[in-house]
């Protein structure tokens, strides 16, 4: 197993949360009436303002709505100018054949923040926004799994792993939850299930393990609605404090005087 390193703070690592970007080519478009470049820019730099330290930023999938290989670029290059590990994960809008990948796909990419190990799955499927983790992923998964017994342990996909209540996105969820939950449910040192695809913020509690979501940097989405519907919250990340006894410290921030006007005549995406 190759794990990326990241080590500036090994006992009590605080990573952040992002995603759903859904990034143009040109970074001057718009996306169901917003600019996704732009609100991207102003959560990166409200987190930047609010949190002195952190060892590392996850986003969480859906990096592009055009995914071609300068939106990539220009994601990369600009997370690169801050200074701080970042890692990514497809989303159902992403294209895997040119998606910025840290390892080859299917092994997961695994990140040692020291008490901690961060292990990210790709649950996105060529031509389908329903969610799928490949049973090769979760061989190697379970191996990992296997060598990192005396690390706390969060996993990340992209896809919602349990029904938020709202029909319309539910059709889209991970479809084989089951095998994935069997595999977790062999180990007692897995804390976290991090996902975005929702655009909305949620926890539900299974076995001990928290699984949370994280709200868009884009456009939100309705909690609870079986049809499709913009909520008019502002764009927001997951603070995570990862600590050396195993407990998460986790809160979700929000822009701050956000005042986008929300289309609410929009029907879909």
């Amino acid at each position: 197993m190759s794990a990326h390193q990241v080590i500036s703070n090994p006992h009590n690592p605080i990573i952040i949360q992002i995603s759903d970007t859904h990034l143009m080519t040109d970074p001057n478009d718009s996306f169901i009436g917003i600019n996704p470049e732009q609100n991207f820019h102003a959560v990166i730099t409200q987190i930047l303002q609010e949190h002195s330290h952190i060892d590392a930023i996850l986003h969480t999938g859906d990096v592009a709505q055009q995914a071609t290989v300068e939106t990539y670029q220009r994601y990369q290059t600009y997370m690169q100018s801050l200074g701080i590990p970042f890692f990514q994960i497809p989303g159902n809008h992403d294209d895997l054949a040119v998606f910025p990948f840290l390892n080859s796909h299917p092994e997961p990419t695994v990140v040692d923040l020291g008490d901690w190990c961060l292990i990210l799955l790709n649950s996105a499927v060529k031509h389908q926004v329903d969610g799928w983790i490949q049973s090769e992923q979760l061989v190697h998964l379970e191996k990992i799994l296997n060598t990192i017994q005396d690390k706390f342990v969060i996993l990340a996909c992209h896809h919602h792993p349990f029904e938020m209540k709202s029909q319309w996105i539910d059709q889209h969820k991970l479809k084989n939850t089951e095998q994935l939950t069997l595999l977790l449910s062999q180990f007692t040192n897995i804390k976290a299930v991090l996902f975005g695809h929702v655009h909305q913020e949620s926890k539900v509690l299974w076995e001990n393990i928290a699984f949370l979501s994280v709200p868009a940097t884009c456009a939100q989405f309705k909690p609870r609605s079986n049809e499709f519907a913009l909520d008019d919250l502002a764009p927001g990340y997951r603070y995570l404090h990862l600590k050396s006894d195993g407990q998460i410290e986790t809160t979700i921030y929000r822009l701050k005087d956000y005042n986008q006007s929300i289309n609410s005549e929009i029907s879909g995406y």
